[in-house]
């Protein structure tokens, strides 16, 4: 009798039908998941809020030394690129107020560092994006403090070089009191100045005007530095603010953001649109690799992943559909993802099982995905403050299980609860939500069609989608020469059947103690589980 290998973990065997373990009727036997290096965009980003995950130097802020201690920790789940939050020299914990794009903060490193980093990430397989912020800089940028010095002598009609003429117009300024309240946007007063600035995120934020050329040659300048220095492409923060949602406008931003990141290399650029679908899908009309998708997220009560849950699994659809609506988008690369650094964490308190199937949903989409730190381990943002200070919660410490390297969670956040223990925990557990996450990583890069396959539905899986009794949902992914079928499994307390004759390859379980069966033709999964099965 072969074994079952799971990941190069300890064998065990798929249970027959009464849910016995003591007989090997019907077991699925599930090959080892070949690693694979993936040699295209759609990759498995990890997002790091850098300040949160690994302390090096025992300060309790994380640094860039210490994520290139975890690279082949990240590598061995599956994970095949990194996208950063903002890691510039700025006046706040979470960095999106640039004061110097040039300049690597000082609690997370050195310009040193951050090669390390790269050339570290590069011979695991493994892509870097940074996020940057270019719709706005910080109020202590020399640039700004350049375009206020320059704006007032305009103003005070004094002669201007041409570099001051270049500076006083490169942020949104307002003359008057009574042109800034006309504008519609957010403003305030240029310190002791006579005019007045758009900041549509907070003081501390002006907007960049791109109607002013240098505006375009500053952003050149930064992707250049950067992506010279190794890096693979950027987040591109609050995309819609360029010309405040003006989505027209915005694409030719973007567009032209693209054209100068490719003259340098070939580069991966994702846009933050936090919108709508309909939005999103006008936005994919630019020349952006992807945008993400924020109606899946959990900020979204609409979310297709979150609603697929809805009457204990009868809304199953919604996951297809949803998936469906996503790639309707012209042309790019999608960008799936649950959560991130601005919104509640998607972990269920208590429920392993309804966790694990989110992450296995989010797994099993197209494009390319983003999972946020310390999901793969449960980690939760629970009691939130609200307010100005909402953020830190979903910005805590991750829980390494090492005391040495565990960060100081980020002012004004709450205590967050631990429920399924810490990394160095769970990957000692085959039943983890780590490990979980690791199969489902392996999974997605190992079968090419999970990430770009054409979504199409048989006329029998139709029916099985249809009805009203059984919460299966099943469809086809199809890509270049490779088939596969993927069976889902929605219902959080029933066992359900789907009869098929196709090989049944692997399985992703809520609970390893519950197994899948599959014997005369007939698959039997147990609560919150998924199969993949070839043709």
């Amino acid at each position: 009798m072969k074994k079952l290998y799971i990941l190069g973990l300890i064998p065990f065997l798929i249970s027959c039908h009464d849910g016995s373990s003591s007989s090997l009727e019907g077991q699925i036997i599930e090959e080892e998941i070949p690693k694979r290096v993936i040699d295209d965009k759609y990759r498995n980003y990890y997002e790091i809020f850098v300040s949160s995950f690994v302390d090096s130097d025992n300060d309790g802020i994380g640094d860039l030394n210490g994520i290139t201690s975890k690279i082949t920790y990240l590598s061995d789940l599956g994970f095949t690129g990194l996208y950063l939050t903002p890691i510039f020299a700025s006046s706040s914990y979470h960095k999106y107020d640039v004061n110097d794009y040039f300049s690597i903060d000082e609690d997370f490193g050195t310009t040193a560092d951050l090669e390390q980093l790269l050339n570290s990430a590069h011979q695991h397989d493994m892509k870097v994006i940074l996020d940057v912020p270019l719709n706005h800089t910080g109020y202590y940028c020399e640039w700004f403090e350049k375009a206020l010095l320059s704006h007032q002598k305009k103003i005070n009609g004094e002669t201007l070089t041409d570099e001051e003429s270049a500076y006083s117009e490169l942020y949104v300024f307002y003359d008057t009191l009574e042109e800034a309240e006309q504008s519609g946007k957010k403003y305030y007063r240029a310190g002791g100045n006579s005019f007045y600035y758009e900041a549509n995120f907070s003081s501390d934020m002006p907007e960049l005007n791109y109607d002013n050329p240098l505006a375009y040659q500053l952003a050149e300048e930064v992707f250049s530095y950067y992506l010279n220095l190794g890096v693979d492409g950027f987040r591109l923060d609050a995309a819609k603010y360029y010309y405040l949602n003006d989505v027209n406008e915005n694409i030719k931003v973007l567009n032209n953001f693209k054209k100068m990141c490719q003259s340098i290399k070939d580069t991966y650029l994702v846009a933050e649109v936090w919108d709508s679908k309909s939005i999103i899908q006008e936005y994919s009309k630019s020349e952006i690799d992807s945008f993400f998708y924020f109606p899946m997220s959990s900020a979204y009560p609409s979310s297709f992943i979150m609603n697929s849950f809805g009457f204990e699994g009868m809304m199953r659809d919604e996951y297809l559909d949803g998936q469906l609506e996503m790639l309707n988008c012209e042309t790019n690369v999608s960008a799936p993802f649950l959560d991130n650094h601005d919104m509640n964490r998607i972990t269920q308190s208590g429920d392993i099982g309804r966790t694990k199937m989110q992450l296995g949903l989010l797994a099993m989409c197209n494009g390319c995905n983003f999972t946020y730190y310390g999901d793969e381990i449960g980690m939760s943002s629970a009691n939130n403050p609200g307010g100005d200070y909402a953020d830190s919660n979903y910005r805590t410490h991750y829980y390494w299980g090492e005391e040495a390297i565990e960060c100081d969670d980020p002012i004004y956040s709450s205590k967050q609860t631990n429920y399924f223990g810490t990394a160095e925990e769970q990957l000692k557990d085959t039943n983890s939500i780590l490990n979980y996450q690791k199969k489902a990583n392996l999974l997605r890069n190992a079968y090419k069609s999970i990430a770009r396959g054409v979504i199409s539905v048989t006329e029998e899986d139709k029916q099985v989608n249809s009805n009203k009794d059984v919460y299966l949902l099943a469809y086809d992914k199809t890509y270049e020469d490779e088939k596969i079928k993927l069976v889902f499994n929605f219902s959080m307390n029933q066992t359900l059947s789907y009869k098929t004759e196709l090989d049944v390859k692997h399985v992703l379980l809520s609970d390893n103690d519950v197994q899948a069966t599959y014997l005369n033709g007939e698959l039997k999964l147990p609560p919150y589980s998924i199969a993949l099965l070839e043709y």
